[in-house]
């Protein structure tokens, strides 16, 4: 089922067949250079992150949701909202390196901002970006979010964008 749907993309729940894809993206060291994650992903640890964002949906009603590309059903990604520790809700967003540079992360996280302010009825949302990731930064002033501070989170010292 698609939550959201672009032009070029369909963000959806989760299936426990997505773990296999979602690991060979987050294997690209460069894809998961600015990612919380750390060491290398393995299989069960896909699982485990795929059946993670399942439970989410279910209980939060939103995830980090696979991006599919309409053309050819391709998982390039994913992008979606994450509720953080303190109650506040993240926006997320990471795309296989073939897409970057086809506009589908503004794509898909300006239709997440939506769903998040019109569906879900949230006045803000926040993305977490290492100060080194320029595009992830880049990404964030064509969404019109504005820098509000510095924060600690996942271990390590985040920009915080805001909507």
């Amino acid at each position: 089922m698609a939550f959201i749907e672009t032009e070029r993309l369909m963000l959806r729940t989760w299936m426990p067949g997505d773990a296999p894809r979602w690991l060979e993206i987050m294997s690209d060291p460069d894809v998961r250079a600015f990612s919380p994650a750390g060491a290398p992903p393995t299989p069960d640890a896909m699982r485990a992150a795929v059946e993670r964002m399942m439970e989410e949906e279910e209980r939060e009603g939103f995830s980090v949701w696979p991006v599919i590309r309409k053309e050819d059903g391709r998982l390039i990604g994913r992008c979606g909202l994450h509720r953080l520790p303190d109650g506040s809700v993240e926006i997320v967003w990471s795309l296989e390196r073939e897409a970057w540079g086809n506009g589908y992360a503004t794509e898909a996280a300006a239709a997440v901002l939506a769903y998040a302010r019109g569906t879900l009825g949230l006045e803000r949302v926040a993305a977490l970006i290492d100060p080194r990731n320029a595009r992830s930064i880049a990404l964030a002033h064509r969404l019109r979010l504005r820098f509000d501070r510095l924060v600690r989170a996942y271990r390590r010292d985040l920009l915080r964008y805001v909507s």
